[in-house]
């Protein structure tokens, strides 16, 4: 933020050999400390996610859910002190993706065609279904510390019930396609500094 390193953040991706799911989950360390999961089909439909906030000991649940069909369970916890747990228990439109990995589903067009738009919702326990609108921009060359990639610029806009929010992401064009960089609405920027995984049975 404002040029200066806040924070580091490690995602992994993996596979379930037992249901065939795609397992998210990131933890984040620095002026932002957090970790989250999200289980979701292959069609980046949900299954299940979880949050938390602070590390170790200090760490606090916020929320944790469990997708089927067209509803979502599970319980979110207040922000006040003392945090009190409230059970959620919504009904969710076909196309939804846990806004944890909205970025991933995102990036995992077969194809990126500059111009292309295309729709999907996404949802929060705290500020239910919203409806995201995606525009594939032009392809170009990024530069991060992990290296120099060609990206394809892709922008999507939330319509939040407080107010629209619009995330930048920078993704490689060749597949398997990863995260090179993105913009948030608060100013903040992620950048790739280094990857290390297994390409095999990785969702395209």
């Amino acid at each position: 933020m404002d040029g200066k390193e806040v924070g580091q953040s490690r995602i992994k991706i993996s596979k379930s050999a037992d249901s065939g799911n795609f397992v998210f989950s990131n933890i984040v360390i620095g002026s932002f400390s957090q970790s989250w999961e999200a289980v979701v089909l292959p069609t980046f439909a949900p299954v299940s996610a979880n949050l938390s906030f602070g590390q170790g000991s200090a760490a606090r649940a916020v929320f944790e859910l469990h997708y089927q069909g067209s509803r979502v369970t599970g319980f979110v916890t207040t922000r006040k002190e003392p945090s009190t747990k409230r059970e959620v228990n919504d009904t969710i439109s076909d196309d939804t993706v846990d806004q944890r990995v909205d970025w991933a589903a995102v990036m995992a067009l077969k194809e990126h065609v500059e111009g292309q738009e295309f729709q999907f919702h996404v949802y929060d326990p705290n500020l239910g279904n919203s409806l995201v609108g995606v525009r594939i921009g032009k392809s170009e060359k990024t530069a991060v510390p992990a290296g120099s990639f060609e990206t394809v610029h892709v922008s999507y806009r939330i319509d939040k019930p407080g107010g629209a929010e619009t995330y930048e992401v920078f993704v490689t064009k060749q597949i398997p396609r990863f995260l090179v960089k993105e913009k948030f609405p608060n100013g903040s920027l992620v950048e790739l500094v280094e990857m290390s995984n297994s390409t095999a049975g990785m969702p395209n």
